[in-house]
């Protein structure tokens, strides 16, 4: 079985920047690879109806391959992320539903998650990390993002959701899938405060945590625009993100870029 993975394709600022049908290289790629299953981590563009029509477009162009997504950020941008975030669910592949069983063997387990400022840096207090200020930028998701209550708590709304579904399937191989990040060491520290603080952001440890509890095989996350791919944790760990063009991509071609960024893995 062949499943193909990539996040961050942010296809309305990567299309108004390129010029590029973004959806359209995507079913290109798809079509030509067939692959049995496409996990989109997170950050499909801005707005939960922007990104479930995006994806339900794509689910219909290409049905031999089943499409899997999970929630990022840019994804529940909203007046009420609560409710974006339950619009999203209306994406059949959406695993904010629940686990898909790919065989008798493995399931895929995942939702977009969020951050509890477990990963950030010390020398700030939890108050300063939900203000999200440093200097004179404030992180986006503050501006653009309205949960009815703190970080911690809707993260945690995750963690308990993802921990009953990896109790269910304990004895399966496990797929976990997230948008945020799950270990501290995927972080980029460059000693600089203005960068650093945000780390407080990218997602939680208890994350981590829950996939090392439960054996979880493999992990597939998003959101830090740097792409990894190795063995730590005792399991393998994709991070593949399209990112921004231009500083993060290495083509100035929508269809290169995309084409040789995506991943695909053998189960």
């Amino acid at each position: 079985m062949k499943i193909a993975v990539l996040s961050d394709i942010h296809e309305g600022l990567n299309r108004k920047k390129t010029g590029a049908d973004m959806m359209g290289v995507l079913k290109k790629w798809i079509t030509s690879h067939s692959p049995d299953v496409f996990i989109i981590s997170g950050d499909m563009t801005a707005g939960p109806e922007k990104s479930l029509n995006l994806l339900l477009q794509l689910q219909q162009s290409c049905p031999q391959t089943k499409l899997l997504f999970v929630n990022g950020n840019h994804d529940v941008y909203a007046e009420d992320s609560k409710s974006a975030y339950q619009t999203l669910l209306q994406f059949p592949g959406n695993l904010g539903n629940g686990p898909v069983e790919l065989n008798d063997h493995w399931v895929v387990i995942g939702d977009g998650g969020w951050y509890d400022y477990s990963l950030g840096i010390e020398g700030f207090t939890q108050e300063q990390f939900s203000i999200g200020t440093f200097n004179d930028f404030t992180w986006p998701d503050k501006t653009y993002a309205h949960w009815l209550r703190p970080d911690q708590e809707e993260t945690n709304q995750y963690l308990e959701k993802l921990e009953s579904w990896l109790e269910k399937y304990q004895g399966k191989k496990v797929i976990m899938v997230t948008h945020f990040v799950p270990f501290s060491r995927f972080l980029f520290i460059k000693n600089d405060l203005s960068w650093d603080f945000f780390n407080a952001m990218m997602g939680s440890a208890r994350f981590g945590e829950l996939a090392v509890k439960y054996g979880v095989k493999k992990y597939i996350f998003g959101h830090i625009h740097t792409r990894y791919h190795e063995q730590s944790h005792d399991m393998e760990i994709i991070c593949n993100p399209l990112g921004y063009y231009p500083d993060e991509w290495n083509s100035d071609d929508a269809e290169e870029e995309i084409f040789s960024t995506i991943k695909v893995l053998e189960i």
